[in-house]
């Protein structure tokens, strides 16, 4: 029977719980005008990095060329409709990079004509008067404390002249934090470290040795700085700067809110800080390790998820309240002011404050295509403001994760909720389809650009970012309004930590839990192979984010015949979804073959060469025969040693070459000397007795005594084990230091697609190294090619770089321990290996091996294919 002409048809079930009927309308196609403009500065933005200011200006003159050129394109009368819009969207992108180009020339002329950029590029010593400009930061470590401190550059050189740019920096030194930093000399660090504040003074003069990274000016103090201007320094600033004032009030409340979080449970004292204030100075080196092994750095610092959750706390609590809703937003822009005066309007924040907010709008309000355009013009608005945020990589994540929450946020709640419906109440089902919803889109959005910037798969993310996500919110709010609290009402601001720090410890739980899950980090493929899944990945991401606006846009008919026997409608799927169907299943099972590690034991069958996870130490193992081989070094543990050849599938060692006898080389021969053959050991070492063994000099690493039954390597020396070969290219037995009477020995293993040759150089430093890979030594030859380097002393800064340039492996191999106190590796020493190929370490890839991959399978050179054996045995630091 027919409803009555003009009355409302009946209500399905569920109608008003379901948000699939909350949605109205189809919404309209995506206003992508202003995607190219954002595209172009974060582009141009990263390859101008380190431009002159003359060269900018003339690329951005070039821009508004094109510009102009687009413009006048698009005026034609006959002009078809699209053309029009790609000339609109040009001329926009061109006007944007112009004006980002030429607003970063103004400082780089300005750092040009005061000569600091060739101070920084020189890295010479440099006398540097300086204002700080937050607290002092003091950690222990195996050679004593070191310490460090934000400032900014107001004079160098001398005579004094100053930046005309803003300069930030990091000064950092040995020792415990100078009385000019606000400690007394003679104290003691604390365990993880400390923070140490507020200043003692605000102007210090220094001499430095300035360096950069990640674009961050770094300043090593040569001694203790002392407070004050330096002398004559006043005519570079005027002598009005150079009063002392007091300590800034930001970092005064931030300093006090550290305090209020001290003492609180489980890991809350590092944690809310970072939380609530983006302050990570609290934050241990485990801690950080686990954030970035789970995938929850990104909650320790101020982004736009703390804003997005600040407003939409907001929106909820005063909707709720029947507030009309011009108070709403009023109420939330006052709300974003004061979370901005609060944390500080540093770059980040701003970022910060822009992307939550669209965000914001794109959950709560449901406009997620009006927000998209929001945000390609916040993010382009940001760049010309800011040009250097282009090569910071937070601001990359920022607008990855929030164009994913904007475009699939919405949808994915809609579908997620109607499944969570039938199996949990409505409440619980809302909450949950909004939470992963969010994850997941946001993760998905960031993860090709996290795979560029760390090469590098954290495999429970999205777990332990759902698992963590119901303790965010309260900590963001109430750590927020304690944070503004922390100065005027102390007793109020501590009453609000004592509740934040049972979520908040339960973050670090988490982190701690995900990031001790075996494979917790996985390295993505190196080569050809890594870029072209890398690059399936992005097309998966960005075609499966298309298949979402066109499913989003589909139409459905609002009546459909019922009733035995009635067919259902045909309904063609759009050939962009079958499209993304296909990418998304590519990318998926190519992810799902990085993140699953090979069982413990099943190493390649072809495998040649294998270097094993033993913690900090080196051990190596060279294919002899089927289930034989040649052991170079032996690491600490015995047990760590012993599970290597097990996961191998060694059961007969032919020789063990131990390079020197320091115990993170020789100390686990006893894991295995059941394997070996009679008469297997041999072992280089200093003629001195005693001296690098038990009893170490000074700066050396524990010893071992000489194996029993063992016999000395000698220069010039050659064995051979089957399908194995080695020979002694340098043993020094009267250098002064066990370091370098590391035996260099060059062993070359005859596998199936060719031979594949591996220089293992022990710890041998960067003076004795460097004299051998000049062929300075009359006594042995300098250093070959070869296909595989074992890179010397863990990757130390003392092992030098001459041995890796002269000999230009294929691969590079760093046998180190994760969590080590030693700092190894250095990073100068990695950047300078990444430049000469690519690099493989154990305490990120755990034990590897190695298979000679001839082309297309043919016999001959070709490849070495890297394959993890077992994942790492423990959470890594990285350096």
């Amino acid at each position: 029977m027919s409803a009555p002409a003009g009355s409302r048809p009946p209500e399905a079930p569920g109608a008003r719980t379901d948000p699939a009927a909350r949605r109205g309308d189809v919404p309209g196609p995506l206003d992508a005008r202003w995607v190219p403009a954002l595209l172009a500065c974060l582009t141009l933005g990263i390859v101008s990095d380190g431009w002159e200011a003359a060269t900018r200006t003339t690329v951005a003159l070039a821009c508004l060329g094109a510009a102009a050129a687009a413009v006048l394109l698009a005026a034609r009368a006959p002009t078809p409709a699209w053309i029009r819009g790609a000339g609109t969207a040009v001329a926009l992108a061109g006007v944007a990079v112009a004006l980002m180009l030429q607003h970063s020339a103004v400082p780089a002329a300005a750092l040009e004509r005061t000569g600091w950029a060739d101070v920084v590029r020189e890295q010479a010593a440099v006398r540097v008067e300086l204002a700080v400009t937050g607290a002092a930061v003091e950690t222990a470590g195996t050679f004593g404390p070191r310490w460090s401190a934000p400032v900014r550059v107001r004079a160098f050189g001398h005579p004094a002249r100053a930046p005309e740019a803003a300069v930030a920096a990091r000064l950092s030194g040995p020792g415990t934090v100078p009385s000019a930093l606000g400690a007394a000399p003679d104290s003691e660090p604390a365990p993880g470290g400390r923070v140490v504040g507020p200043p003692a003074a605000t102007v210090l003069c220094v001499v430095v040795t300035p360096d950069t990274g990640d674009g961050t000016v770094f300043l090593t103090a040569a001694a203790a700085p002392t407070p004050g201007p330096c002398p004559a320094a006043d005519a570079a600033h005027g002598a009005a700067s150079v009063e002392d004032e007091p300590p800034p009030r930001r970092e005064a409340l931030r300093a006090a809110f550290r305090a209020a979080a001290a003492g609180t449970a489980g890991t809350a004292p590092e944690l809310i800080p970072g939380l609530v204030l983006g302050d990570r100075s609290a934050q241990g080196r485990p801690l950080d390790a686990a954030m970035k092994a789970s995938g929850l750095s990104h909650l320790s610092a101020v982004s736009g998820a703390n804003v997005a959750l600040l407003l939409g706390f907001t929106a909820v609590a005063l909707r709720s309240l029947r507030v009309h809703r011009a108070v709403v937003i009023a109420a939330g822009l006052g709300l974003l002011a004061v979370f901005v005066v609060v944390v500080g309007p540093e770059p980040s924040v701003l970022r910060a404050a822009v992307m939550g907010a669209l965000g914001a709008v794109a959950v709560f309000l449901g406009r997620g295509r009006q927000a998209f355009a929001l945000l390609a013009v916040g993010g382009t608005a940001l760049l010309v403001a800011v040009p250097s945020l282009s090569v910071e990589p937070a601001f990359h994540l920022s607008l990855a994760a929030t164009a994913g929450i904007v475009l699939a946020g919405s949808w994915g709640d809609r579908t997620l909720h109607g499944p969570l419906r039938r199996v949990l109440p409505d409440a619980a089902a809302r909450w949950l389809s909004a939470s992963l919803a969010v994850t997941l889109a946001a993760h998905l959005a960031c993860q090709p650009v996290l795979l560029a910037m760390t090469g590098e798969l954290s495999a429970y993310a999205v777990l332990a970012n759902l698992v963590a996500a119901p303790a965010v919110a309260p900590v963001t709010v109430l750590g927020t309004l304690a944070a503004a609290l922390v100065l005027p009402a102390p007793a109020v601001a501590a009453a609000l930590v004592w509740l934040v720090q049972w979520p908040s410890a339960w973050i670090g739980v988490v982190a701690h839990a995900a990031a001790g899950l075996p494979g917790a980090l996985r390295p993505w493929p190196s080569g050809a192979l890594g870029v072209g899944l890398g690059a399936l990945l992005t097309a998966a991401t960005l075609a499966g984010f298309a298949a979402v606006l066109v499913l989003e846009r589909r139409r459905h008919a609002r009546v459909r015949r019922v009733g035995a026997g009635a067919p259902l409608p045909p309904e063609r799927t759009p050939a962009l979804v079958l499209l993304a169907a296909v990418l998304v299943a590519a990318a998926v099972g190519s992810v799902g073959a990085v993140l699953v590690p090979r069982p413990p034991g099943a190493a390649p069958p072809d495998w040649a060469v294998a270097f094993c996870d033993v913690g900090q130490g080196d051990m190596a193992v060279f294919r002899s025969g089927s289930r034989a081989g040649v052991v170079v070094d032996v690491g600490r543990e015995p047990e760590a040693a012993r599970r290597c050849l097990e996961d191998l599938g060694v059961d007969r060692v032919e020789a063990v070459l131990l390079t020197h006898l320091h115990a993170d080389h020789a100390g686990g021969l006893a894991g295995v000397a059941d394997r070996a053959v009679p008469g297997a050991v041999r072992y280089a070492t200093r003629d001195a007795a005693g001296v690098g063994r038990s009893g170490a000099t000074a700066g050396e690493a524990p010893g071992v005594a000489p194996p029993a039954g063992g016999a000395r390597l000698v220069t010039g020396e050659r064995g051979a084990a089957g399908q194995a070969r080695w020979e002694v290219l340098l043993a020094d037995a009267r250098a002064a230091e066990e370091n370098d009477a590391s035996a260099q020995l060059l062993v070359t293993v005859d596998a199936p697609a060719g031979p594949v040759t591996t220089l293992v150089t022990g710890d041998m430093e960067e003076e004795a190294s460097g004299v051998w890979a000049a062929g300075r030594r009359s006594d042995a030859a300098g250093p070959p090619s070869v296909d595989v380097l074992k890179v010397a002393h863990h990757g130390a800064r003392n092992g030098g770089t001459a041995v890796p340039r002269a000999v230009r492996a294929r691969l590079h191999v760093v046998s180190v321990g994760a969590e080590n106190t030693y700092g190894h590796p250095h990073p100068a020493t990695l950047d300078a290996l990444h430049r000469l190929g690519p690099v493989a370490r154990t305490d990120l890839h755990g034990t590897i091996a190695l298979v000679a991959e001839g082309p297309d399978g043919a016999a001959g050179a070709g490849e070495i294919g890297v394959y993890t054996v077992r994942p790492p045995s423990a959470v890594r630091t990285a350096p």
